[in-house]
């Protein structure tokens, strides 16, 4: 059977991306007005920031889009990265605390959670790390130790801020790209057995994580989703109509933000969130074929890693709207407000689109 090696993006790819940015603007727009008109006194401010944000994300789309992933894994980069987020987490503690915690930088009007770029790096470096040849280790105890130190530093950090809802989500995600490496079972019953005591002390020590846990709809957040409800049961099938949402007038915390997919619901309906759903299974599915094509074990591991990021957030994002998971005030990518969070995710995706490129198919297939 006669292959060749696709030189292009892969296009079907492209579409969830591009359709789920061009609705989340609009959302945007539409959720944000009144809370902007109040604190900017410019309907449009946080909307004008959205796209601002947009422009660089899909620059830096464009850009990563040609760079090989091979650089991802150069000991140089990956080290260095992984020194400068050490770096940002420390300094995060010496920022203004907002609501009980320090998690943001704030520079010209615009901030940033360096948990969010640590969540890329271990990616990152997980990828670099658990994909090497074999003939370059002794086993997997080798490939374990820089992984596990790397990811040790980070979750204290973070949980220093303190951010418990983030440290679990790094923890889950090299624990899922260690399994799809093919790390032997044994490793995770012994990584359960050390991680259990552990994550079960930190729950109990702190009296609210403990709360959230037994009865997160009993605490404070439980306003936010009953509104959240709300609004997704007004929408009916087709929605009141865009821009016509009553739940954003106050009724509904951060509607272009944490609950932006609630927003959706109520001005699009069942319609609007099917479809958004349907884009992000859309980018699942086609983001799994692409890389079943790819030949490079480092490419692989490292597309199912951004992958897991994204999908892994909009599920626990989607989740809150729907009452399902405690608010830990997770956007939803590409959708949500939020400068910092729609670059990453863009610069993500123009990494996966270099990724695809790799691909090594049968000639009948390309298309």
């Amino acid at each position: 059977m006669k292959q060749a090696r696709v030189r292009h993006p892969d296009f079907i790819l492209c579409v969830p991306i591009v359709c789920l940015l061009a609705l989340g603007l609009v959302m945007v727009r539409s959720a944000s007005g009144i809370e902007s008109l109040e604190l900017f006194r410019n309907p449009d401010a946080i909307f004008n920031k959205q796209m601002v944000a947009a422009a660089i994300g899909m620059t830096a789309l464009l850009i990563l889009m040609h760079i090989r992933c091979d650089l991802y894994r150069h000991p140089v980069i990956l080290y260095g990265a992984v020194l400068v987020v050490l770096a940002l987490l420390v300094g995060v503690k010496f920022q203004p605390a907002a609501n009980g915690a320090q998690r943001w930088y704030f520079i010209g009007g615009f901030g940033f959670q360096p948990s969010d770029v640590a969540k890329i790096v271990l990616m990152m470096f997980v990828a670099a790390h658990a994909s090497k040849p074999k003939s370059q280790w002794v086993g997997w105890k080798e490939r374990l130790i820089p992984i596990a130190l790397v990811l040790i530093a980070f979750t204290s950090l973070i949980m220093w801020q303190p951010d418990f809802g983030t440290t679990m989500i790094l923890i889950f995600m090299v624990g899922v790209m260690l399994f799809l490496a093919g790390l032997p079972i044994g490793y995770f019953v012994l990584s359960g057995i050390f991680l259990l005591p552990i994550v079960a002390g930190l729950v109990m020590t702190e009296g609210y994580r403990m709360q959230r846990i037994m009865d997160f709809r009993a605490d404070k957040d439980h306003y936010q989703t009953v509104q959240s409800k709300i609004a997704l049961g007004s929408g009916g099938l087709t929605g009141v109509g865009l821009g016509e949402g009553k739940q954003k007038l106050h009724f509904l915390p951060e509607p272009h933000t944490d609950f932006i997919f609630s927003t959706l619901g109520e001005e699009m309906g069942f319609v609007g969130t099917t479809f958004v759903v349907a884009m992000f299974l859309l980018f699942l599915w086609r983001s799994a074929i692409v890389l079943s094509r790819v030949e490079s074990a480092h490419a692989q591991l490292l597309g199912a890693g951004i992958v897991l990021l994204i999908l892994t957030q909009a599920f626990l994002n989607i989740s809150v709207s729907l009452d399902l998971f405690p608010n830990k005030g997770l956007t939803l990518p590409f959708m949500s407000a939020g400068g910092t969070s729609l670059i990453l995710c863009l610069a993500m995706c123009g990494i996966l689109l270099n990724i695809s490129r790799l691909q090594v198919t049968d000639n009948r297939e390309l298309v």
